[in-house]
């Protein structure tokens, strides 16, 4: 009795099989691999219906004496040429994966090649367009001052409207130099992050640690803008959200391989939910594997943050 049950439960569930499997077929858009486990699938479940009618009528069925073990063969059969063709796809999965994977890097890469670019173009307008006017009115400006026939006031206007244009051109040329930092593309990666650790100083009271073994070494364009980018990334993140008093940035390079250890003592934060949020840590992030690089970055609650980047120069093909 237990012997039937358990066939007709093994019955049910291989026309199950065979059933939704046929079913499929259609889906799979008539896929060889599928054929052939449908095909294996059905012989199965008719394999079991014999086994059962065998045990219930208690006789033999009027078949080949080798019939089942031809069905065996044929199960068999099946199910390894199916196994084959599916690695074919798996394979073939592998590869629509990879190509993928770079068409995504490529995207990334052209979107961080273009926002330099415009960077670039806008410094340049504000510089060469809004520069110059601006310098002609301070000019004749000046030159109204010279004017003997001034009162009080009129020279309290004139100084203030001098002080005002003053104050234009150099907000003009930070601007400009946030852009497209010329400091950095004129004497390389050291300078540029030195110019940029002076100015943050000056707007912030948290003291920021900058070790590094470069001297003249210039790199490709891209890994000096990316890498600069991050550092400034990473060095506004912790002032204006880390409440720290210290950053300590040590920048090495050695047999190519650029590295960077950035840390602060700061009140740290949740890393998976910053991620989600913001404070352009993805940013980062994305930026660095766009140079085939790693970028670690950890922290916890009062313990301030850690972002360790690694970059093989001999790897390196940014924005091909």
């Amino acid at each position: 009795m237990v012997l039937q049950i358990l066939l007709i439960i093994s019955v049910i569930l291989q026309l199950l099989a065979a059933g939704t499997a046929i079913r499929l077929t259609r889906i799979t858009k008539y896929n060889f691999s599928w054929i052939l486990f449908t095909i294996a699938l059905t012989v199965m479940a008719f394999t079991r219906f014999g086994e059962y009618y065998q045990v219930v009528a208690d006789k033999e069925l009027r078949l080949p004496q080798d019939f089942f073990i031809w069905l065996g063969v044929l199960t068999s059969l099946c199910f390894a040429v199916g196994v084959f063709y599916v690695k074919k796809i798996f394979n073939y999965i592998n590869k629509l994966d990879f190509q993928r994977r770079l068409t995504e890097k490529r995207i990334l890469n052209t979107v961080l090649r273009t926002e330099e670019k415009e960077r670039l173009r806008f410094s340049k307008e504000l510089h060469d367009g809004l520069g110059p006017l601006l310098s002609s009115a301070r000019m004749s400006l000046s030159a109204l001052s010279k004017s003997s026939e001034q009162s009080k006031a009129d020279r309290e206007i004139i100084d203030n409207t001098n002080y005002v244009i003053e104050e234009a051109i150099r907000s003009l040329r930070e601007i400009s130099n946030n852009l497209s930092p010329h400091i950095l593309k004129d004497f390389g990666l050291a300078r540029g992050i030195n110019n940029f650790i002076a100015k943050s100083t000056g707007l912030s009271k948290i003291k920021i640690n900058f070790t590094t073994n470069l001297k003249t070494e210039r790199f490709d364009t891209d890994v000096e803008v990316i890498l600069y980018r991050v550092i400034c990334e990473l060095i506004n993140n912790s002032i204006k959200h880390s409440e720290g008093t210290q950053i300590n940035l040590i920048l090495l390079y050695n047999n190519q391989i650029l590295s960077l250890e950035y840390t602060d003592n700061g009140k740290g934060f949740n890393l998976p939910a910053v991620l989600d949020v913001g404070m352009g840590l993805s940013n980062i992030t994305s930026r660095i594997n766009s140079l085939k690089g790693t970028c670690d970055i950890s922290s916890s609650k009062g313990k301030g943050m850690r972002a360790s980047i690694r970059i093989d120069l001999s790897k390196t093909q940014p924005w091909r």
